[in-house]
């Protein structure tokens, strides 16, 4: 005989502002002190069952009272994990419950470690650049399982991640109100404890989400990706521009940071570097054009290799337009994606480990160490 659905919430699906109401509303005593005891275990301490709250200070009886109302247990089975060679870089492969595999990536940058989640399983938006785009959406993340990452990297590597990303599998506004629970949970006095400044949710530009996000006063880090400037080259490359075409786009960026003044100062536009696609003098004009007033910082990013139409740049080819890109008179940053060679790095997570040989000319060092080896 098939089992009802379990429709209690998961303790880990809970956003922290929101514990001591649920608590009080299931019927327990000073739910603001417990609150705050259960998220720092819950979250900061990284419990996964039942028997970790214990050892985390939450008493038995309690235990077994929440257990009536909640739920909570893993929501993640680690399946894979695997090193990048710079030593600096790993990727864990992780298990939903209902089957799928999501990916995650720890970045060590010094005493700093950067953690790359996924909000969905797969991505609906099919960037003709990036490998999760071709799964297609299968489900998205609650919080909880959005978070739980946080907690199995801090376990395999030994040490806090002080910066979380909104990077990995999926379009986190597509997914809009987990991404913000979890943004809560990681950034809450009673969650992970994350700085909010340390906190970045990338989106390839739902305007009507981002203008959500400005109209409720959400002042998390925002990345937006861009790729061109030029409607028809957005559209080839990046279906979505489609349906949220270039000029609203902009109009919602500027909003935003009218309102949010010096929490959205500058919004960074993120540029997959695609030579013969958007890297020519008639796209350098339109980002000057188009942008005209914004102000914004353009983060190149040189495209990583995975199975799709497109070549990967050689340094002398990024060198060459970011040096025309001065002209705009904004600041140009290029981001090295660490692990890349071995499948880790931006628009190459595919729920499997992906291994690829760079093409001559593949640029493999870190930009502001740029060299003329290839590989």
């Amino acid at each position: 005989m098939q089992q009802p659905p379990d429709d209690r919430p998961h303790l880990r699906d809970i956003p922290a502002d929101r514990l001591a109401a649920s608590l009080a509303a299931a019927g327990f005593e000073r739910a603001d002190a417990l609150a705050h005891r259960l998220g720092i275990a819950v979250h900061r301490d990284g419990a996964l069952t039942w028997d970790d709250l214990g050892l985390a200070g939450i008493g038995r009886f309690v235990r077994a009272s929440l257990s009536e109302r909640f739920r909570f247990g893993p929501l993640l089975e680690v399946v894979g994990e695997r090193e990048a060679d710079d030593m600096h870089t790993r990727k864990w492969m992780l298990r939903l419950r209902t089957g799928e595999v999501v990916e995650a990536v720890a970045i060590r940058h010094w005493a700093d470690h950067t953690l790359c989640v996924s909000t969905q399983a797969g991505c609906a938006m099919a960037c003709g650049f990036c490998a999760t785009g071709r799964l297609g959406l299968q489900r998205n993340l609650s919080p909880g399982e959005i978070t739980e990452a946080v907690v199995h990297a801090q376990r395999a590597i030994g040490a806090r991640i002080t910066d979380i990303v909104f990077m990995g599998m999926g379009e986190p506004l597509h997914n809009f109100d987990a991404t913000i629970a979890a943004c809560v949970n990681l950034n809450h006095a009673s969650g992970h404890g994350i700085a909010r400044k340390r906190i970045t949710i990338s989106t390839s530009g739902l305007v009507r989400e981002i203008r959500r996000m400005t109209a409720e006063g959400m002042r998390w880090r925002m990345h937006v990706s861009l790729h061109s400037a030029i409607q028809e080259t957005r559209e080839r490359i990046m279906p979505i521009a489609r349906t949220n075409p270039l000029p609203d786009l902009v109009a919602a960026v500027r909003e935003r940071q009218q309102a949010l003044g010096t929490d959205a100062k500058w919004v960074t536009f993120q540029y997959v570097a695609l030579p013969g696609v958007n890297m020519d003098d008639r796209h350098v004009d339109a980002l000057g054009r188009e942008l005209e007033g914004v102000r914004y910082i353009l983060n190149v990013i040189p495209w990583n290799e995975t199975d799709g139409p497109f070549r990967a740049p050689g340094w002398d080819e990024v060198k060459d337009f970011t040096t025309r890109l001065r002209r705009l008179g904004c600041p140009v940053k290029v981001r090295y994606s660490a692990g890349k060679q071995d499948g880790m790095g931006c628009g190459q997570l595919a729920a499997e480990t992906i291994a690829v040989t760079p093409r001559e000319g593949h640029m493999i060092a870190p930009p502001g160490i740029f060299t003329s080896h290839t590989g």
